[in-house]
């Protein structure tokens, strides 16, 4: 826990961004020996195929920037995802035998895009939408038979714009009917979902929120001619969720009222049940609901860290699972779940064990208007106070939650306490707090902020003037603001891929990307909404920065375009600021180990020359 900064090549803090991991898994759900994975286990963030049997993982993708999302075929044959070649998340879907091979490119006459591919379950239909300035449109590919593919064809156009993301789109597994979402209802809800019949492309079928409630869209059954899914209305805090079966009009409610908390999270291989995934008051335990019955079987609560769950072959349940060692994560592991109990019976896929850090506990604070928010804390054996990192998350709509996370373990290895915030916008603390952000961004974000470093300071875990922001993506663009508003808080800033200034990024950003975070997050358009673009950028308190600042951004990032933050470090250039900035050739984000870690190096450099001048 040296104030030095630690260079050797198998230094701890870089052997924890080494350790292979699992970003996510799935299951095919007609053929369930055979999964997929995202791993780094090549050096980079690349597609695994995965034998469930022997727990073999197999390298499939071998993309130059890396590939973190893909999808499985439902029959297991094939592997899709989207090629492109600089990191910037604009290209074309290709597919990959499972057995590994040549990619084969599915739309070679389209110009590049920006979508993520979505496969109904038996895979025999290969769904995306396409933003465009005017709307979004929705594509689809006959796959099969005999492995063949069709000709990408025009469905349907939503005048729309900006409906892009996770969760955007579901295909049934006969391949005749698509639900998308139909408008957003601010920056992570919408307000209905359409039916929209393959065939004829018309709007069969409307789940429209009321009043006051909005949408979210769940999975398909993978039964072959089974046109029902889930979906979900919420109304503040409370969810209604409820199969729906868009071609008869049927729908119906399930009562999980003795289960609060509870969601969705994978069909049954026959289609009679549903698990789901209940994290309440700090209990966390999956539950599994027979649709005939209406009945819940509840299963023994878990402990550890748990994710991407789903039922596997033989009724099992498939988790990812991260074991909380005298409280930090080591692994993560796939394990198979008793589907009656719920216990433990054998791991799945084991990797190499991460190397365990100090621990982790959460804390709350009150900010300036009385609003509880919780944090993570993670100090050094050592006495305090510490020189701290406040650490920010991206998002915003997203939350910190215990795992392995080697960029804050890597501070408590040079002497710093960490500080993780879940700050207004994140996710798990109900809806008003996420969604009161909403139209003002970044004023409640940073005043809990500046609640956090007073409490670090009156608990004496901090050291006063050695406080210093982090952040990647919104997290960065939190540090940048705060940098500016309360100057004098601050002894450095290190922001990633951060947005400077709200007004040129909606003049560069895709126009996917337009509405899903500009215009729903800050009201409107720049041209509706003059004053809170200005507002809301860090590019306006540039005069007011006093701390040092360091800014790492792609080249390539579309979603944090480049020029928006060049303006910004020649304005504080121009005023005589301590600004240093450091390009990576690739989007938003780098896949690749060795760059990550010479990202974090650069970081942890700055910081600790910023903290010797102080």
């Amino acid at each position: 826990m040296s104030q030095s900064l630690s260079i050797d090549s198998q230094a701890r803090w870089k052997q924890r961004f080494r350790a292979p991991t699992l970003s996510w898994s799935q299951v095919a759900a007609h053929a369930p020996d055979r999964g997929l994975v995202a791993s780094n286990l090549s050096g980079s963030y690349q597609l695994h195929s995965w034998d469930v049997s022997t727990g073999e993982l197999r390298q499939v993708s071998y993309a130059p920037k890396g590939v973190f999302i893909g999808r499985l075929s439902g029959d297991g044959h094939f592997i899709y995802y989207l090629h492109d070649e600089d990191g910037d998340e604009m290209g074309r879907f290709v597919r990959v035998p499972f057995t590994g091979g040549k990619p084969q490119e599915l739309t070679p006459e389209f110009p590049p895009y920006f979508a993520d591919p979505y496969l109904n379950p038996t895979g025999t239909m290969l769904g995306f939408l396409v933003g465009k300035p005017e709307g979004v449109d929705l594509y689809v590919v006959p796959l099969g038979p005999n492995d063949g593919v069709g000709a990408p064809r025009w469905v349907f156009h939503n005048p729309v714009p900006g409906l892009l993301g996770r969760r955007l789109l579901a295909l049934s597994s006969a391949g005749t009917t698509a639900i998308m979402i139909s408008k957003p209802h601010n920056p992570s809800t919408y307000e209905g979902l359409l039916a929209i019949d393959l065939a004829t492309g018309e709007c069969i079928d409307q789940l429209q929120a009321e009043p006051g409630t909005s949408v979210a869209l769940g999975d398909y059954s993978p039964v072959s001619g089974d046109e029902r899914l889930w979906a979900t209305i919420q109304r503040g805090d409370t969810r209604q969720h409820l199969i729906w079966n868009p071609r008869t009009g049927e729908r119906l409610s399930l009562d999980l009222s003795g289960l609060m908390g509870a969601s969705p999270c994978s069909w049954s291989s026959d289609g009679t049940r549903l698990l789901l995934w209940q994290e309440d008051q700090g209990h966390k335990r999956f539950a599994i609901f027979t649709l005939a019955e209406q009945s819940i079987q509840v299963l023994s609560e878990l402990h550890g860290t748990y994710w991407s769950s789903y039922f596997g072959n033989t009724g099992e349940i498939y988790t990812h699972w991260g074991m909380i060692q005298d409280g930090s994560v080591v692994g993560p592991e796939i394990v198979s779940l008793d589907a009656i109990s719920g216990s433990q019976r054998h791991p799945l896929v084991v990797l190499d064990p991460v190397p365990s850090g100090r621990p982790w506990q959460s804390v709350s604070f009150s900010s300036s208007d009385g609003q509880q928010v919780q944090a993570w804390l993670i100090t050094p054996e050592r006495s305090g106070p510490y020189p701290t990192i406040i650490d920010l998350h991206g998002g915003p709509h997203m939350q910190r939650m215990v795992d392995p996370a080697p960029d804050l373990q890597m501070w408590v290895d040079h002497g710093f306490a960490v500080l993780s915030v879940n700050y207004r916008g994140s996710t798990g603390f109900g809806m008003a707090f996420e969604q009161c952000i909403v139209g003002n961004a970044g004023h409640w974000e940073v005043e809990d902020i500046v609640a956090a470093r007073s409490w670090l300071v009156t608990e004496g875990l901090a050291r006063p003037e050695a406080v210093m922001l982090t952040g990647w993506s919104y997290g960065g663009y939190l540090t940048l603001l705060a940098l500016g508003k309360y100057p004098d808080l601050w002894a450095a800033g290190m922001a990633g891929i951060a947005i400077a200034d709200w007004g040129l990024l909606y003049e560069d950003t895709h126009e996917a990307l337009k509405v899903s975070l500009p215009i729903r997050l800050l009201g409107g358009t720049p041209e509706e909404k003059p004053a809170q673009y200005q507002i809301s950028s860090p590019i306006n308190y540039a005069e007011q920065v006093k701390a040092p600042v360091l800014v790492i951004q792609g080249r390539h990032d579309r979603g944090c375009p480049p020029r928006q933050m060049e303006q910004y470090v020649a304005r504080l250039q121009a005023l005589g600021k301590r600004i240093e900035i450091d390009w990576f050739d690739s989007g938003h984000g780098s896949l690749h180990v060795e760059e990550e870690i010479g990202l974090y190096e650069r970081m942890l450099t700055f910081a600790l020359t910023a903290l010797k001048a102080k």
